[in-house]
């Protein structure tokens, strides 16, 4: 059993169940579109819980890391400091999307993410960032409506 992974699961599930409450008590407006003002938040809770869920089944059931070697504590900082890694770039991403726009930020974040997580940036990431920003955007903006940070790119009428 994993010691960190329940404690830290336990304490993600307790957030995402709490970050869900709170998200119904957004007020909904007679004005808002099908999805409402609390869809986007509820939905992010659902996938902390989720989440959250799935590390504390690893936990409890991957019993060969119970005993860990002196070695084992080293990755564990190593661990520790990627997670801090990716925690810089989702703080860069809430920064710069305000000026950028959502579509140009969130191609960025991927391809950042890419390169964080040990990948190469050349013409194939550049172009699966791409591709993922304009799906994101896609969806969020012209699908379901809500609205994003424009930036140097108009809302769709």
């Amino acid at each position: 059993m994993r010691h960190g992974d329940l404690v830290f699961g336990g304490a993600t599930l307790v957030i995402g169940v709490a970050y869900y409450f709170l998200a119904t008590a957004v007020p909904v407006s007679q004005l808002a579109d099908a999805i409402g003002p609390q869809g986007l938040p509820k939905v992010y809770a659902l996938m902390l819980v989720a989440l959250s869920l799935i590390l504390i089944v690893t936990g409890l059931r991957d019993v060969r890391f119970a005993i860990r070697s002196p070695r084992a504590s080293g990755n564990r900082s190593r661990s520790f400091l990627r997670a801090a890694g990716m925690v810089v770039i989702g703080v860069a991403y809430i920064v710069v999307v305000p000026w950028l726009g959502f579509l140009l930020t969130i191609s960025i974040l991927i391809l950042a993410t890419t390169y964080y997580q040990g990948g190469t940036i050349g013409r194939y990431a550049s172009v699966v960032a791409l591709c993922g920003g304009v799906f994101f955007w896609l969806l969020f903006v012209v699908l379901m409506g809500i609205a994003q940070p424009p930036g140097f790119f108009p809302p769709p009428r």
